[in-house]
């Protein structure tokens, strides 16, 4: 999860009418993966880049789904804390794959991404067993590029 303060707003006040609030910082506050997404918007006469800062899986599978033919995902990159990723030091890698496992009762208990290099990072509770099912969330053959309209 990413949190900050309102002294850290760089224009105090209330948002506009699109509701965007620019931010001097943010931190993250727990050490876990987080995603580093970028956004192409077509908008007609331009394509406008973003980069989107994304801290759950979840929140990964919602943007994956969100993706029309005017809004799709360029790039999508993994950020790892070095006890997950085995370095001692956060990396910042091409994802290539994440895949959530889920309990019997559906609820999240774990998640597994492979990256460019070939090494899978895991955090929570591995596949077994008692895992109902694994859903894929991401798959950078899938949700990177742009839809082909209908």
């Amino acid at each position: 999860m990413f949190k900050t303060t309102v002294q850290s707003a760089l224009s105090p006040g209330p948002r506009g009418p699109d509701g965007i609030q620019f931010w001097a910082l943010v931190e993250h506050e727990i050490l876990w993966p987080w995603y580093y997404l970028q956004v192409v918007q077509d908008l007609g006469t331009e394509l406008m880049r973003t980069m989107v800062m994304v801290s759950t899986p979840s929140e990964l599978a919602d943007v994956t789904s969100a993706r029309t033919e005017t809004v799709w995902l360029e790039a999508a990159y993994i950020v790892s804390p070095g006890d997950i990723n085995g370095t001692g030091v956060w990396k910042l890698e091409p994802l290539l794959e994440a895949k959530m496992y889920l309990n019997r009762q559906g609820t999240p208990v774990g998640v597994a991404h492979r990256v460019i290099g070939g090494e899978t990072y895991a955090v929570g509770e591995p596949a077994s067993d008692r895992d109902a099912r694994s859903e894929k969330i991401f798959d950078a053959k899938i949700h990177l590029g742009q839809v082909d309209p209908l």
